[in-house]
């Protein structure tokens, strides 16, 4: 196409017709077209709705054609422009992270609910009763004269979604967030978007290998943490979880563009949490074996609703190993269990399945500590 043949307008629906020929993934190509123009011409959508009839400029036709051509490969749309919201929030993203995806919100929806939970028993215990009962981390009035620090770790951090959507969305100034990955390019995409976001001193980059724990400080790979690192009071984490012969099953934006190693979850869909289990239950042993009473621990987990019943056996094994009994006391399915006979620290232990907003078992919830349920 000539840049002083065509408008706008023809050069849009010239690229949604090539899309549609090309792509069939795509739900409403004219829409993605429009969108693609937007980013060439760096103009809102609204701009060019009024001015459909001027005349293209080649660079700038140059540049719509290169995003069209990519898109008519099949490739993410989040990456042509570098960027996904994520929980009203921007986010730069490229091929070396995950795209983030809506279903993931409701992890930090609970993460802010558990952190503003921790927080409001320490204010409780410092104001002798002056017990808060909103679970709404924006509110101004909210005390920041707390006890002590809430560490939280986001494990397989990406591009930084959910430790950033947590970072900019609570306003307590004494939350510890570390935001761990196994890549350094994945982590410097976290680094850029909590720069991007004003969070930069909220959130610790760390390095971290949960199939082989060895941590260190980001821009110290030589510098490793001491033992009480894994003491954290609330670990999140959305790992891989399709089954390795799924993978080549995905669609081919997907399969072909997003980082394979966050996408395969081993033979069964479960290495991951099998690891992040076994990392909790030491932070939970660490404390018992310290005589911690009052210690409190939170594993907050995405998964697949289709394998609720296998993340409930790996909760058993981990904790109570294979003649665990326990009470579907609830229609949320809970688990109430003492911890392992230990008599200086018998304190339950209980997991929830929390819905999406479909309806779906989303969230896998697990509680140490928690005496209130």
């Amino acid at each position: 196409m000539k840049s002083n043949n065509f408008s706008i307008f023809e050069t849009i629906k010239a690229g949604s017709e090539y899309l549609k020929e090309n792509n069939n993934e795509i739900l409403d190509c004219f829409k993605e077209s429009l969108l693609l123009m937007s980013y060439a011409l760096n103009v809102s959508v609204e701009r060019i709705i009024v001015n459909y009839e001027d005349k293209i400029t080649e660079d700038k036709l140059n540049i719509f054609n290169g995003y069209i051509e990519r898109r008519a490969k099949k490739e993410p749309f989040a990456y042509i422009i570098n960027n996904k919201e994520f929980y009203s929030i921007d986010f730069f993203v490229d091929k070396n992270v995950l795209i983030p995806r809506p279903d993931t919100e409701i992890l930090v929806d609970e993460s802010l609910k558990e952190i503003y939970r921790l927080n409001e028993i320490n204010n409780k215990k410092i104001n002798s009763g002056n017990f808060y009962s909103r679970y709404n981390c924006n509110e101004p009035d909210i005390k920041n004269n707390i006890a002590k620090n809430i560490s939280v770790i986001d494990i397989g951090t990406g591009s930084g979604a959910i430790a950033v959507s947590i970072a900019k969305n609570c306003k307590y100034s004494n939350i510890e967030i570390f935001a761990a990955d196994n890549s350094y390019k994945a982590l410097n995409i976290a680094k850029k978007n909590a720069v991007l976001n004003n969070v930069e001193n909220k959130i610790k980059l760390t390095y971290f290998n949960i199939l082989n724990p060895n941590i260190c400080w980001y821009n110290e790979s030589s510098k490793k943490y001491g033992t009480d690192f894994y003491s954290f009071d609330i670990m999140i984490s959305n790992p891989p979880y399709i089954i390795s012969s799924d993978v080549g099953f995905l669609s081919d934006e997907v399969k072909n563009y997003e980082p394979c190693a966050a996408l395969d979850g081993g033979i069964d869909g479960l290495k991951f949490y099998r690891k992040i289990f076994e990392l909790f239950s030491s932070a939970i042993e660490n404390s018992v074996n310290s005589n911690i009473r009052t210690k409190e621990f939170c594993l907050l987990l995405e998964i697949d609703y289709r394998y609720k019943e296998e993340i409930k056996k790996i909760y058993e094994l981990t904790f109570y190993g294979k003649d665990n009994k326990y009470n579907n006391s609830s229609k949320d399915y809970k688990y109430k269990i003492s911890t392992k006979g230990n008599k200086n620290n018998p304190i339950n232990i209980t997991i929830n399945f929390i819905k999406d907003l479909s309806g779906k078992e989303r969230v896998a919830k697990i509680n140490y500590g928690k005496n209130d349920n």
